[in-house]
């Protein structure tokens, strides 16, 4: 597919093309699920809100050409399906206490998503440098959440070369990220100390 800008993905979804609807989703899948993620302890109900923040976008389609800030229109949209889930389901919600105080309350901001989003992609360039063993002990205890034990039996692998793998994954992605976005670590230092 050609590479469209996200104004002609739009225009194209709206008008039903389901190509162009793909390529949207592989855009925003990761920052999407990463959104959720962060909300709902649940991994599989994580997954299952993300895929219905697609299908409703899918069925809402022709709205798509009509924004005027594609990433505003997503946040709300993440937001509101992640309250849902905890009202109807009663999912277990990380920080759970914060958002009974005020859930509504919870306001994501386009900047707030912009800014995940360009984190999220440097991140991504940053883990696809690292040696293929160090990158999928990462993926596999980061994003899918497995202890290091596992992580060692799926890979064949020591639980100590997991253990230093992760490690070394963590302080390349630490000085990586430093060096592009010095005002993260410092917050990172100040929150560390806090909690």
């Amino acid at each position: 597919m050609v590479d469209y800008s996200l104004y002609e993905l739009l225009e194209l979804a709206g008008e039903s093309n389901t190509q162009a609807f793909k390529e949207l989703y592989q855009r925003y899948k990761q920052t999407t699920y990463i959104m959720v993620k962060r909300r709902i302890v649940d991994e599989e109900e994580a997954k299952d809100i993300t895929q219905d923040i697609f299908i409703y976008l899918w069925n809402n389609r022709t709205e798509l050409s009509i924004l005027q800030n594609f990433d505003t229109w997503l946040y709300t949209i993440i937001r509101n399906k992640v309250i849902s889930a905890y009202r109807k389901n009663n999912v277990r919600l990380q920080g759970e206490k914060f958002l009974m105080d005020g859930m509504e309350q919870l306001e994501w901001n386009a900047e707030d998503f912009t800014i995940a989003q360009e984190l999220n992609k440097k991140i991504g360039s940053i883990l696809a440098e690292l040696p293929e063993t160090m990158r999928a002990c990462y993926h596999l205890s980061k994003n899918e959440g497995k202890k290091n034990q596992e992580i060692a039996d799926n890979l064949n692998i020591s639980e100590k070369t997991v253990r230093n793998n992760l490690s070394e994954a963590l302080k390349r992605l630490k000085d990586s990220l430093h060096k592009y976005y010095p005002e993260l670590m410092l917050l990172l230092v100040v929150f560390k100390s806090i909690f």
